[in-house]
């Protein structure tokens, strides 16, 4: 994970070098409102790039808004296209490492008649020009949004989410709760996205001098994963029961912690530990924490298992046995009346 601050001409100035200074390595920069350029970002992504900062960018789109489009599709389109089209001339030259966010959600007053298999698609075709244009898209929203305005299996991009448990006091990096650790319905849902999820912003009140933002509040980011690395490959796990390590004591901690925050079962096996039985939301959870971890990850097949396996090759094994008993005893009586026979020639 990498900390990360998303700002915009709202903090009006920014010092990388406080931010680096805290830790932060990433930030994404609102490039624009709509069809109009954040005043300020041309000056932040410069000094984002001068001190070797992983660079980002988001727009907020107004496409889906319903006294924008009408509630026609079409016009949501066109008025996305034209939205994409200055972000993508906006973003040119800017030295864009990390993510660009197609950002969504309302403004006070505003409502919106998109379906979300129709947002979706419009996102897809959004996400592509991107693509096209050499950029890693995702799109940002809170955890809510994604799972009432998107068919969030359907999109082809991962999701930046906002979801700030702890409001109305929002925690730092250093206090902010590991995301398989939040106890709540949204915490959960957001947690079974797995890799699906490539940021989180968890805060958004406070701290803005201690990241060298000219406002008092900053929102703070957790980015999972890195463009370059979206299409890492994991293995890929069928069974309901997850064998993990070896584990030192540390990482035998955070996996029962985890377990237990998923409510399944964790028993220590050696140098090694056993989860489940667990559904498949909560074997990915698992698996991606075990593998970011380090940890061996493999399927495991519990003793009553192996048991009932084994019990059928033993009984396969005994009707051999039988069948060859019987041939056996079918060729004695053959001998035994061919024996009868010659004897009786030989009288």
């Amino acid at each position: 994970m990498q900390k990360a601050l998303d700002i915009s001409k709202h903090q009006n100035t920014f010092s990388p070098e406080a931010a680096l200074a805290a830790g932060v390595s990433t930030i994404i920069l609102r490039a624009a409102y709509g069809t109009s350029r954040d005043v300020r970002f041309e000056r932040f992504a410069a000094d984002c790039k001068a001190a070797g900062l992983c660079t980002g960018a988001y727009i907020f789109l107004t496409h889906h808004y319903y006294n924008k489009n009408g509630g026609s599709v079409q016009a949501a389109r066109d008025i996305l296209r034209q939205q994409v089209s200055v972000l993508l001339e906006t973003l040119a030259g800017r030295g864009i490492t990390s993510w660009v966010a197609l950002d969504q959600e309302l403004e006070a007053g505003q409502t919106m008649a998109l379906t979300p298999a129709e947002n979706t698609a419009l996102l897809n075709e959004a996400a592509q020009r991107l693509r096209d244009a050499g950029y890693a898209p995702c799109v940002y929203c809170s955890a809510s949004w994604a799972k009432s305005r998107l068919a969030a299996e359907q999109l082809d991009c991962p999701l930046w989410l906002a979801y700030y448990y702890a409001d109305p006091h929002d925690p730092d990096f250093d206090s902010c709760t590991a995301i398989e650790n939040v106890n709540t319905a949204w915490g959960e849902y957001t947690r079974s996205l797995g890799r699906k999820l490539c940021g989180w912003q968890f805060g958004r009140i406070g701290y803005g001098a201690k990241y060298g933002v000219g406002s008092a509040n900053v929102d703070r980011d957790w980015i999972y994963f890195q463009p370059n690395e979206e299409e890492e490959e994991k293995p890929v796990f069928a069974s309901d029961t997850l064998k993990i390590g070896p584990v030192s004591a540390g990482d035998r901690a955070a996996i029962r912690t985890l377990a237990e925050s998923l409510c399944v079962p964790a028993a220590d096996a050696g140098d090694c530990i056993i989860v489940g039985p667990m559904n498949s939301s909560q074997r990915a959870t698992v698996s991606n924490r075990a593998l970011d971890l380090g940890l061996g990850c493999e399927d495991y097949i519990t003793p009553e298992e192996g048991g009932g396996r084994d019990a059928e090759v033993l009984a396969a094994l005994e009707r051999i046995e039988a069948e060859q008993q019987r041939q056996a005893g079918r060729m004695d009586a053959v001998l035994e009346k061919l024996s009868a026979a010659g004897g009786a020639l030989a009288g």
